[in-house]
Parts: C-alpha cells; sequence; structure tokens
C-alpha cells in the first residue's frame, strides 16, 4: 500500500526548508515594515509635540511672570485651564525660574509647583525602578524645598548619586540633623565612587564639620574602592585649617601603603595640615621623600614647601640634592621658589639649573599676572 505525501508549496517552492527560510524572511520583512512607520509616526508626533511646546512657552512664561508679582497669584485657576502639553511646558519653566530666583519670589513659585502636583507625583517615583526616575524626583524635591515626601517615605537611597541627592534635599530644606548623620548617609557601606556632584555634596558637608569625616576615613578608608579613596583625600586637601580635631594618622597610612595615585592624593591632603606640629615631628617624612615614584615624591616635595616651616624645608632641600628625576626635581624647586624668603642659604649653589629655571619661571608669572590685572584696571 502506497504512502500518500502532501508537500509544502510556497512562491512556487516544496522543499520544506525553503519554505520555512522564505517564511521566516517574510516575518522578518513585516516586522522591519512595522518599525519603520512606528519610527517615523513616533518622530512626527514628537516634532508636532515640541512644535506646540514651543509655540505656547513665551505666552506662558510671560503669564507666569506676571501672576508671580501679584498679591495672589490664584495658581489653581490658572493649573486648571492648561492643557497636558501646557502643564508640561509650566513645569519646564517652573524648574528653569527656582534655580534663578530666592527669597520671596522662590517661595511663590514653589506654591505653584504644590498646585501642579509635583511633590506627589516625586513621591510616588522615589519608589520606581529607575534611577534617573527617582534622581528627578530627589531634584524636584530640592528645588521646592519639600523634604516631607522623602522623610515621610520608605525610600532608602542606594547608589553614590541618589545619596549625594537625598543628604543636599535635607541640607537645603533644613533638615540634616548634623555633619554625622550627613556623613553615614554618602559613606556607610558604600562601594563606588561619586559622581562630580556628589564630591562637591561630600566637600561642603565636611566643610561645616570635618571631625564626622575624618573619623569616618580612619575607621573605613580600607574597606574603600581606590577611586572613592582618591575623591574623599581630594576633599580633605581642601580642609585646611578648618580642621580641629580628629585623627590623621590614616592619611599618613595611605601615604606608605596606598597605590601609587592615592599615595599623591595623600600627600595632597596632608599638605593642608602642615600647621598641626604632630603631624610635621612624625617620621613618615623621611620614609615619603625617598618614594619609589617620582610622581608620588614630587608630590611630597610640594607638601614639604606648603608645610614651609625650617624643618621640612631643610628635609625638601636635602631631598632635591639627591632627586634623579628630572620631573620630581622640577616641581620640587619650584615649590621651594615659593619658600625662597624663609630660606637662609641660596640654593642655587646645590640644586644649580633647575634652580634657575624655576626661579625664573616664578618671575614670569609674576609680571605676567600683573600685566593681567593692569589691563583689567584700565
Amino acid at each position: 500500500m502506497g504512502a500518500s505525501v502532501v508537500g509544502l508549496t510556497a512562491f512556487g517552492y516544496n522543499d520544506p526548508t525553503v519554505v520555512i527560510l522564505v517564511g521566516i524572511a517574510l516575518v522578518v520583512g513585516l516586522l522591519l515594515t512595522v518599525s519603520f512607520y512606528l519610527t517615523i509616526g513616533l518622530s512626527v508626533y514628537r516634532s508636532v509635540k515640541k512644535s506646540r511646546r514651543e509655540q505656547v512657552k513665551p505666552e506662558l512664561r510671560s503669564e507666569l511672570i506676571e501672576r508671580l508679582f501679584l498679591d495672589t497669584p490664584r495658581w489653581n485657576e490658572w493649573v486648571e485651564g492648561l492643557t497636558a502639553v501646557e502643564r508640561e511646558v509650566v513645569e519646564t519653566l517652573l524648574d528653569e525660574h527656582l534655580r534663578e530666583l530666592e527669597g520671596i519670589e522662590a517661595e511663590t513659585l514653589r506654591s505653584l509647583g504644590d498646585t501642579l502636583g509635583i511633590p506627589e507625583r516625586a513621591a510616588r517615583r522615589l519608589h520606581t525602578g529607575n534611577e534617573y526616575a527617582r534622581l528627578g524626583a530627589l531634584t524636584w524635591l530640592t528645588l521646592l524645598h519639600r523634604s516631607e515626601p522623602c522623610l515621610e517615605s520608605s525610600f532608602e537611597p542606594e547608589t553614590p548619586r541618589e545619596r549625594a541627592a537625598v543628604v543636599t534635599l535635607l541640607q537645603q530644606t533644613d533638615r540634616l540633623p548634623d555633619g554625622e548623620t550627613g556623613i553615614s548617609i554618602l559613606l556607610d557601606g558604600i562601594d563606588a565612587q561619586f559622581s562630580v556632584f556628589g564630591q562637591d555634596t561630600l566637600y561642603r558637608l565636611a566643610r561645616m564639620d570635618p571631625a564626622p569625616l575624618l573619623r569616618t576615613a580612619s575607621e573605613e578608608y580600607d574597606d574603600w574602592p581606590e577611586p572613592l579613596l582618591g575623591q574623599v583625600l581630594a576633599v580633605c586637601a581642601h580642609l585646611e585649617t578648618s580642621v580641629r580635631e580628629g585623627g590623621l594618622t590614616w592619611l599618613t597610612a595611605v601615604l606608605e601603603t596606598g597605590n601609587e595615585a592615592t599615595r599623591v592624593e595623600a600627600a595632597g591632603a596632608l599638605a593642608s595640615f602642615g600647621w598641626r606640629s604632630e603631624i610635621r615631628e612624625q617620621p613618615f617624612v623621611g620614609r615619603a621623600v625617598r618614594d619609589p615614584s617620582p610622581l608620588v615624591r614630587a608630590a611630597v616635595y610640594e607638601m614639604l614647601a606648603s608645610w614651609g616651616d625650617e624643618t621640612a624645608l631643610t628635609t625638601l632641600r636635602r631631598a632635591l640634592v639627591e632627586e634623579a628625576n628630572p620631573r620630581a626635581l622640577t616641581v620640587g624647586t619650584r615649590a621651594l621658589v615659593v619658600r625662597r624668603d624663609s630660606l637662609e642659604t641660596e640654593p642655587s649653589v646645590q640644586l644649580g639649573d633647575a634652580w634657575t629655571w624655576s626661579v625664573e619661571q616664578a618671575q614670569y608669572d609674576r609680571l605676567a599676572r600683573r600685566a593681567q590685572s593692569a589691563q583689567e584696571r584700565s
């Protein structure tokens, strides 16, 4: 009894493999066509929406400014009559003006933010899975000076950017209890470096009260990733005489045991603390000028020159006499030139051309600054 075989046919092909490939090609072609028209449609929609926004923006800006200076701006009745596109434009204008205005005008604008329902929406976005949305929500709450939606929620900042945004919000609204709390939010359990904004937040917080940062660094610096440690060291380099208390032995430990980059940063940080005699008298200085890295030695030379006391300058001059690396020697001599009036003998006898060149550069810099100042005054 013979078997009957029914063949598949497509565009004249009856080979099953060819039929399957043709089918796949049709599906892919259809998907590409749909994707093309969706992309074109979305582009047209966005273009029309952008054009509409630009058309209504001047009128809405004028209306906002006019109401801002009324005794009663009556935001409610204005907002109720706005379309969805107009509300978006008004929120954009609100963001823009809140970054520029202060005082009564800024507070009046913040009430417009309340009318638009921004704090409530920001509170909901704090619990989304999108970091960008959470940062946007924290930014709005900071601009509006509304910390309650954040404080009353269960939101816990996770990323370095979120930590910095929360600290900024609490600072701007006077809801940060103390520097210890701020440093805890920024650094507890952190395993990544900050953005520029985050590092600036850390700096502003440390300037208010450096002791919590120094205590935290002393306990945790060894567990931080090297980029984060470098950022903390850079902040410490600008604290200077605001540091009245707090241990600095962790800085000397980094200078002796860190990698090349962090040793350089540690020397820069220690340069700011020369007024503390217990730092200048420690034996690590003699070891630091013999560091195997020319980059680190150069940073140490600048540190010693910044300290400027007799012992530090004597140590610096002796180290430069033995310095074989041209770059480190140049950096050291230029730093020493700044302290020339403090020297008892002429260093050119020992430092030769490097000293002469550094003196000439310093004189040129002074003349250039004088010429620029004279030009600015005229």
